[in-house]
């Protein structure tokens, strides 16, 4: 199974890019965990992130975090600033491999083929840095630059939930379709461990299974016009890997858990 890390820019101490109230920082979350959930919803793929809430990674940890999981892709979320408009890519402007190029292609014609001219956004075309991120990660990797924070017609776009989702949306179908990832066709089983209307409850969920030992990632749903934040603490194929997951989560007290299939 291909293993692809997904990285939200900044974080935590340092804020990115901001336009009054609007951090970069926030935005890149948002984006990325909606990329994730897009990619392991429809796809048969392990995604890792580099960070799940507001806090301080720096380039360094980020790198090595990719490299010591040996990942096969790595691809980092940020958004713009300098006045400028649009979406653009990049690769290291060093020696990269024709692979490298060829997901750069791939993923660059999803992203603005499922936002160019729905939402009138400019092309800023595929480019090359010497980004840390892009020269010392091992493995192929692109960084993607999601508009301008300090642009108007940019920032209302970036406010726009349709958008972010139909960005998020084609920016995993890119990263699918340049690592020819197979789609997702038999039922999962996705444990559960509590739903909230309020994201602090779900994050001290959260914390208190990874006190436990237990992976999980928080979900946004919107049902019948509410939003409701579904704390996830795993997918399975088989209903038995499933069901004794919620037997451990009943053990912790949690006994609001449930079993979703999807």
């Amino acid at each position: 199974m291909a293993k692809v890390v997904i990285d939200p820019g900044h974080g935590g101490s340092d804020p990115g890019a901001t336009n009054g109230g609007y951090r970069e920082k926030d935005f890149n979350l948002d984006i990325a965990l909606k990329v994730r959930d897009a990619l392991t919803s429809q796809y048969v793929v392990d995604v890792l992130m580099t960070r799940t809430t507001d806090r301080t990674v720096s380039l360094a940890e980020r790198t090595n975090f990719a490299n010591n999981n040996r990942a096969d892709y790595f691809c980092s979320i940020h958004i713009n600033a300098g006045g400028g408009t649009g979406w653009e890519s990049y690769i290291y402007n060093g020696s990269v491999s024709n692979f490298t190029i060829q997901a750069q292609n791939t993923i660059h014609a999803k992203v603005i083929q499922g936002i160019g001219s729905r939402y009138s956004v400019r092309d800023r075309g595929k480019k090359r840095a010497n980004f840390h991120v892009l020269r010392e990660t091992q493995m192929p990797a692109i960084l993607l630059e999601n508009l301008f924070i300090d642009t108007t017609a940019d920032l209302n776009l970036l406010r726009n939930a349709n958008f972010i989702r139909d960005l998020s949306q084609a920016t995993a179908d890119g990263i699918a379709q340049a690592l020819s990832l197979p789609r997702r066709t038999t039922t999962m089983y996705r444990v559960i461990a509590g739903s909230f209307q309020n994201r602090t409850n779900a994050e001290e969920r959260k914390q208190f299974l990874e006190r436990n030992g237990i992976a999980s990632m928080i979900l946004t749903v919107t049902i019948d016009g509410r939003t409701w934040y579904r704390v996830q603490a795993g997918a399975f194929s088989q209903r038995s890997n499933a069901e004794a997951r919620l037997a451990e989560l009943r053990a912790l007290g949690i006994e609001d858990a449930y079993i979703l299939v999807s």
